[in-house]
């Protein structure tokens, strides 16, 4: 099936695509500034958690995760990388997906 005639019989679908993409965009940045404006709230009022019958609100702290840069590894040392590779070497799969974007 050629661009063309897949875009002729599925151009709505894509359209619909990427229309809801942009909604969820927006939803979600006015989400988050929601979230924000409730977290300063919360902290203003000196509080961190808040328990109802109805729902529950807790400010989860600041978290960090330590790992190694292995793209500095293979650069600094390149054997060593070679040798973390062979001996522990953890392979991830990730399912498939579609990627819609204008490019405007």
């Amino acid at each position: 099936m050629t661009q063309e005639i897949f875009m002729e019989n599925h151009g709505e679908l894509i359209q619909n695509t990427l229309v809801k993409s942009e909604q969820v965009k927006a939803e979600q940045d006015l989400l988050k500034a929601l979230k924000d404006k409730l977290h300063d709230n919360l902290v203003n009022a000196g509080l961190d958690r808040i328990v109802t019958d109805q729902y529950k609100i807790m400010i989860v702290g600041e978290s960090r995760v330590n790992g190694i840069n292995l793209k500095s590894v293979a650069r600094d040392e390149p054997e060593l990388y070679v040798r973390l590779l062979n001996d522990y070497l953890k392979v991830t799969a990730r399912k498939s997906y579609v990627k819609v974007e204008y490019l405007s």
